[in-house]
């Protein structure tokens, strides 16, 4: 190699050392979505699109909205009969998101459940907007009194209605339509506890009983436990968990209080009359099951009791007791009487206004002479009196009681 030869080939290494070649990247390909809520376009993550919350915004408590679908607008005129508008239901909506719901739970995350994600989940499942629109109008009714005849007829149209669309999806449960269900089930059971009474089978018995539905929302529960914990009731029945370990803690505390002795004077008179051990064991089940949820109640202010605290009771009665419950016997009267006083101690909560009269109401006819004694008290504390083998009370007649 010669002198230049030389030359040439030094400078081409010191070139090429002088000007290394960069390594390039390549970005995987990857899915891109414009359908992802807004929250997780904002945060800059991967939106798993589940509606009506994400599991993103569902795991970090935070509000989740998704932009508004583009709707193709035609040139139809609204003056058409088919685009009215139903106001009366429009009115219904507005009350419940902006009064109803607040009043269904004090915890702020609860409350947001109640007025944001339920009636989105209406938007999807009919019946639940039938439940709600149900509940809101008994509501405004309530706060109207003057409107109260309308407003009843409306909510027992939509209540209706929302029972005829529910009940084929509740023989089609799944895990796809379970929060849908639940939260159906709850609305309905709010509407049961405020009217209560206008029919018999919402005392006792059937489909339509207090005692039935509040059962069917805990059985939902139990069966989609998984399912609703990672959605949008995950919230919900966490708060549920922490109020389980509070009735643990105060179950086993001194029941220095006078209902307690009225309980205990029920077990012994129970005692004493039922000879069969099963039908005894039931109904001593249940009362002891009333005591410990008085035991809650005396355990907090009035302000922190909620409703769950008093309904798990017909949710936890034994099968011995529903199966006594069917004739119904004397002595299940007689215990469904006594527990027609702990509703008062959620006397705050306007869907519970009277439900322990209008309950004793319907009780009373159905208890013969030998065991009227055994009600005496709880008639006492609801502030109904008999005269002439039927009970009146400062509230109006049997019929009227707590309207």
């Amino acid at each position: 190699m010669n002198s230049s030869e030389k030359t040439s080939y030094a400078s081409s290494r010191a070139s090429s050392y002088d000007n290394p070649r960069k390594k390039t990247h390549t970005r995987r390909p990857h899915r891109k979505t414009k359908t992802g809520c807004l929250t997780c376009k904002k945060r800059k993550i991967k939106c798993d699109e589940t509606r009506p919350e994400c599991g993103n915004c569902i795991k970090h408590t935070l509000e989740c909205v998704y932009a508004l679908s583009k709707v193709q607008v035609t040139s139809t005129s609204l003056s058409d009969g088919a685009h009215d508008l139903n106001l009366v239901d429009l009115e219904f909506l507005h009350n419940y998101c902006t009064s109803t719901a607040l009043t269904l739970h004090r915890d702020p995350p609860t409350i947001r459940l109640w007025s944001i994600t339920v009636p989105e989940f209406g938007f999807i499942h009919d019946y639940v907007m039938h439940g709600i629109l149900a509940l809101s109008a008994l509501h405004l009714g309530y706060c109207h009194p003057e409107r109260k005849e309308f407003c009843t007829r409306q909510a027992t149209l939509h209540h209706k209605l929302g029972l005829e669309k529910a009940t084929p999806a509740l023989s089609a449960f799944s895990e796809e339509n379970a929060t849908a269900m639940y939260l159906f089930s709850a609305l309905t059971c709010l509407y049961t506890y405020m009217t209560i009474g206008q029919t018999d089978d919402s005392v006792l018995g059937g489909e339509s009983s207090w005692i039935f539905l509040s059962r069917q929302s805990y059985s939902l529960i139990r069966m989609a436990d998984k399912t609703l914990r990672k959605g949008p009731l995950g919230p919900l029945l966490a708060a549920g968990e922490r109020r389980t370990r509070l009735r643990d803690m105060v179950a086993e505390s001194p029941a220095c209080f006078v209902e307690a002795d009225r309980l205990e004077e029920l077990s012994a008179r129970i005692d004493e009359s039922v000879s069969d051990p099963e039908a005894k064991e039931a109904y001593n089940a249940a009362i002891s099951d009333m005591l410990r949820i008085l035991k809650v109640m005396y355990s907090l202010p009035e302000e922190g009791r909620e409703l769950s605290d008093v309904f798990r009771w017909p949710f936890q009665l034994s099968v011995g007791f529903m199966d006594l419950l069917q004739t119904p016997t004397q002595e299940c009267l007689a215990v469904i009487a006594h527990f027609a006083i702990i509703p008062e101690f959620l006397s705050s909560k306007w869907w519970l206004e009277g439900f322990g009269r209008r309950l004793l109401a319907k009780l009373y006819p159905l208890i013969d002479e030998e065991h009227l004694s055994w009600i005496q008290w709880p008639m006492q504390q609801l502030g109904i009196s008999s005269e002439g083998g039927f009970p009146t009370s400062s509230y109006g007649t049997p019929m009227d009681i707590g309207t």
